[in-house]
């Protein structure tokens, strides 16, 4: 392999790796749709007394 090609293909690995890393980031920092239910209840949890005031 030419030097130029041994660049590119490592510039192209760590460029795959980054976005990769971003993906992994990001979906750990996702709620999915069918657990928004479940996250609005445990940050308020709605009971007779806490309406009432």
């Amino acid at each position: 392999m030419t030097r130029q090609k041994k660049l590119f293909v490592i510039g192209f690995v760590l460029f795959l790796l980054l976005v990769i890393g971003m993906t992994i980031d990001m979906a750990r920092r996702t709620t999915a749709p069918w657990n928004k239910k479940k996250t609005i209840d445990r940050v308020l949890p709605i009971t007779p007394d806490s309406t009432r005031k």
